[in-house]
Formats: structure tokens, C-alpha cells, sequence
């Protein structure tokens, strides 16, 4: 059987780009280490919806990666379910999988999202969610995803996501190793009620905080004053 997978990524909210330098490195590093074989495509997410890859699904194996844009303030799920659902393929010999990586932000009513996943998703359809950040609202993702909810941890090694599922990880480039995962987690006051929260996960730890420093790097890269806090909080931590 030929599997789909499909990621529903949730870019909205994203005060000077904030969320986005959260997404892009594991949601890209997530695309990299997938079997090269497996066909994907993402939409993204926010008051509007569009095909950040796609419709038609890709061998993640040749996705030529382009940065996720900064969204509007609105995350309209029912929306991004819509369109996704219109794309999935009802065919026996196809299964598809939506992954829907979010912090749990919601700006429509909660019947509305039930509705759409109802008409548009049929039972054959595999619904999983990872959170984007540490305080994400898991009753979000649990709407979406049922029990299917994974560590943040599967973005940056896939292999328990795909063997959850039954899918083979053999052709994907992440060596096996038997680690631990570690996961660093950081929240950053930016003033004015605004703060920035960040989790890394990995098994290695040199790589992991080398991940967290490009991600904050690449967060504060547009604002002078962010630029400053983060700088202080690498220099003080790092």
C-alpha cells in the first residue's frame, strides 16, 4: 500500500516572524529525514490557507525546501482541513496520513473544525499531530488527532511516527542509534507582554543546542530590540 503523508503547518500568530523560526528548521529537518521514497505535501495555515508544497505530493527524497512564510493572526483549522481533506485520494490502495503541527491556536469555533473533519476526512483517513511549542493546547490536537499525538521530538527523527503506522523508516537518512531524546526548552520575555517560546528536541546535545541558537538566530534577525534580547540570553546561556 502506498502511503501519503500530508503536514497541516500552523503559521499564524507570528509576531516578527516569531513561530515561523520555531517551524521552519524541524519542520524542514522533519522533510529531510522522511524515507526519500514517501510522498508528501504541506499546506500552511493561518486567516488564509495555501499549498506550501503541493496538491500533488512530492518524494520527499527531492523537495527543494522554502522557508515558511510569516502568517496572519488567525489559525483557521476548519479551513486547512477543508482544503486538505478536497485532495485526499479515497482509494484502497493509498493511505493517507495528516500530520497537523500546531501549538493548538484555534480562531474557529470548535462545531465548525468537527464539521469539516466529519465531511471531509473519512474513516480511513490517519490523523496525528505534533506541538509546535511547549505550552501548545493539546485539546486542539487532541480534536484533530484523537490519541495520535506525538512528541515534538518525531520532527527531528520520524522513525516512532512511522512505525506507529506501520511504515517502513529503512530509506530515510537518520542513522539508528539507540539514544535518549533530549529536548531544551526556552521562553524569552521580548517586553511589552509579547514573550517567545521555543523547544528543541534531539539525541544529540551538541546538535540540539547548535539547533536551538540557528532557530533563535534566525527569530531575532528582523527586529533590532529581539535581536538584542536574544543575543543576551545565547551569551548568557550558551
Amino acid at each position: 500500500m502506498k502511503t501519503v503523508l500530508t503536514l497541516l503547518v500552523d503559521c499564524a500568530g507570528m509576531f516578527e516572524g516569531g513561530r515561523t523560526a520555531a517551524a521552519n528548521l524541524p519542520v524542514k529537518k522533519f522533510i529531510a529525514a522522511l524515507p526519500a521514497d514517501l510522498p508528501i505535501r504541506i499546506l500552511r495555515y493561518s486567516d488564509t490557507v495555501m499549498w506550501h508544497l503541493g496538491p500533488e505530493p512530492v518524494p520527499a527524497g527531492e523537495v527543494e525546501w522554502t522557508d515558511l512564510p510569516s502568517g496572519g493572526y488567525l489559525s483557521s483549522l476548519a479551513h486547512a482541513a477543508n482544503l486538505a481533506g478536497q485532495n485526499l485520494a479515497a482509494v484502497p490502495d493509498i493511505r493517507n496520513i495528516v500530520l497537523l503541527v500546531s501549538d493548538g491556536a484555534l480562531s474557529d469555533p470548535e462545531e465548525i473544525v468537527q464539521a469539516v473533519l466529519a465531511k471531509r476526512f473519512d474513516a480511513a483517513v490517519i490523523r496525528a499531530a505534533v506541538p509546535l511549542t511547549p505550552g501548545a493546547n493539546t485539546a486542539v490536537l487532541r480534536m484533530f488527532a484523537g490519541d495520535n499525538i506525538f512528541d515534538s521530538s518525531v520532527l527531528l527523527d520520524p522513525r516512532p511516527f512511522l512505525a506507529s503506522f506501520g511504515e517502513s523508516s529503512a530509506a530515510s537518512a537518520v542513522p539508528h542509534a539507540a539514544s535518549i531524546p533530549i529536548t531544551l526548552s526556552c521562553t524569552i520575555d521580548l517586553g511589552d507582554g509579547d514573550s517567545f517560546s521555543l523547544s528543541v528536541s534531539g539525541t544529540d546535545i551538541s546538535a540540539v543546542k547548535e539547533e536551538m541558537r540557528s532557530c533563535l538566530a534566525e527569530f531575532g534577525r528582523e527586529d533590532d530590540s529581539v535581536r538584542k534580547k536574544i543575543t543576551e540570553y545565547v551569551r548568557l546561556v550558551f
